[in-house]
């Protein structure tokens, strides 16, 4: 079910291209490692006193442990994951991460195990 609400335009210091392969690929994960019938959901926020804004991708999944939290931008690391039959090698969020990291931004996960995740991308936008 996609309903997209705009109320405004927001401009981001972001290459246009590599913005849209980390989008793509915090998607495609929180679609991958979802449960049966559950939901992905992406929300921008804008802080103008900042000039921040922030994209979160947020599922209702399978969640990763705290303790495993430490592994995640760690290449080929799949968190348990390497047998089951979910595909991946383990080095998209380390490209995720490094593409946020070289237009200035910052990522970020917040995660329960068992209820989902949210990733969140932050970049400077214009005034």
């Amino acid at each position: 079910n996609i309903a997209p609400t705009i109320t405004k335009q927001i401009y981001l210091f972001a290459d246009k291209l590599r913005l849209k392969q980390v989008l793509l690929n915090l998607t495609s994960n929180a679609i991958k490692y979802n449960k049966p019938n559950g939901s992905v959901t992406i929300n921008i926020a804008q802080d103008d006193s900042s000039n921040q804004t922030s994209i979160e991708i947020v599922d209702s999944g399978v969640g990763i442990a705290q303790e495993k939290l430490n592994k995640l931008f760690i290449a080929f690391e799949r968190l348990g994951f390497e047998k089951s039959n979910i595909e991946g090698t383990g080095v998209g969020l380390v490209l995720t991460k490094k593409l946020v990291e070289l237009m200035n931004g910052k990522i970020s996960v917040n995660s329960i195990e068992g209820e989902g995740s949210t990733f969140s991308v932050t970049f400077s936008s214009v005034p």
